[in-house]
């Protein structure tokens, strides 16, 4: 029985590398952005960027459409902040005079 968990273990950590397309159980189709040490960095097509364990089963999928590009978070720009001044403050019941 240990011997056949461990072919199943082997079989899951497969050597997944930035920019393959997998299929999640769960959250769908994503594709890899990073690989790390025993995890996996992935941006979902429906879901968003999870990271993930290496150990999870995930079969190999290709792109909803040929030449899909999922949107970069990198690339994104933030809408600019709007600076406030300082809200003044009611003096305090102790300084009135």
């Amino acid at each position: 029985m240990e011997i056949l968990q461990a072919v199943l273990r082997k079989q899951t950590l497969k050597n997944w590398k930035a920019q393959d397309w997998i299929e999640h159980a769960s959250f769908g189709v994503g594709q890899i952005s990073e690989s790390r040490e025993n995890k996996l960095d992935i941006e979902f097509v429906s879901g968003g960027r999870k990271t993930i364990l290496k150990s999870t089963e995930l079969k190999q999928a290709a792109p909803p459409i040929p030449d899909f590009k999922l949107p970069s978070a990198k690339g994104k720009s933030r809408s600019p902040r709007i600076k406030r001044e300082p809200a003044t403050r009611r003096p305090s019941r102790s300084q009135v005079v």
